[in-house]
């Protein structure tokens, strides 16, 4: 642990406070996987309704380009090219709090999946594999969303510019899920709120533990005393 002395990331203003609501959001995850029912919710047919009305080729090709980044060597690469650069800066804590919360993400979805086992949609536009209860995709996104605005941007106000755009991406991509009909409403905001409160926890909680680790200026200052 003492690498952990000389790390100087700061990733959230209020890291204990960060680490907290990602905790509380994945709670609320537990939750819908505890109670949504096998069979879609009103509000996810009334969506998947909606979802088709609107069906145009434009709106189809935009949605298969969140899919695509999502799975597959779209997802490989996309998470090998923010790995290299945190690798090439030498952002060791960085690195690993980001695999970590990919890691997590991946993992966490894939499970729920195989335990809440509820039924896709019916006739997608896309052959996904696995139940549909929390999306992937959406889960893949809320993560690496926020983790790219804690990793790449500094603290303070011009950060909500790039909140706005990481919830942009968030949204698109829980959006595309249900309009290639391929997740229920309900599926994609418990993949979203999977990734965020997976990264938030993560990322603070990293910042804590390195906090806590690093000794206070007082005790730096402090000189050593010895024994005899």
């Amino acid at each position: 642990m003492a690498w952990l002395r000389s790390v100087q990331e700061r990733f959230l203003s209020r890291p204990a406070r960060g680490f907290a609501l990602g905790i509380g959001l994945l709670g609320i995850v537990v939750l819908m996987a505890v109670v949504v029912p096998a069979e879609p919710l009103g509000v996810d047919r009334r969506w998947a309704e909606a979802m088709q009305d609107i069906r145009t080729p434009f709106l189809t090709d935009v949605a298969l380009v969140f899919n695509a980044l999502g799975r597959g060597l779209g997802w490989v690469l996309s998470l090998a090219a923010v790995g290299i650069v945190l690798l090439i800066g030498r952002r060791w804590l960085a690195l690993v709090a980001f695999a970590v919360a990919e890691a997590l993400t991946s993992l966490s979805s894939t499970v729920l999946k195989i335990l809440v086992g509820r039924a896709r949609p019916p006739e997608g536009l896309v052959n996904p594999v696995g139940s549909s209860f929390p999306s992937g995709h959406a889960a893949y996104a809320g993560a690496t969303c926020i983790a790219l605005v804690l990793l790449f941007t500094s603290r303070g106000p011009r950060r909500r510019v790039w909140w706005t755009a990481a919830g942009l991406g968030i949204v698109g991509m829980a959006w595309s899920r249900t309009y290639l009909q391929v997740h229920w409403f309900s599926d994609v905001i418990g993949g979203s709120l999977l990734g965020i409160g997976i990264s938030l926890a993560v990322f603070g909680g990293a910042q804590v533990l390195t906090q806590s680790s690093r000794p206070t200026s007082a005790q730096a200052a402090r000189p050593a005393t010895h024994t005899r």
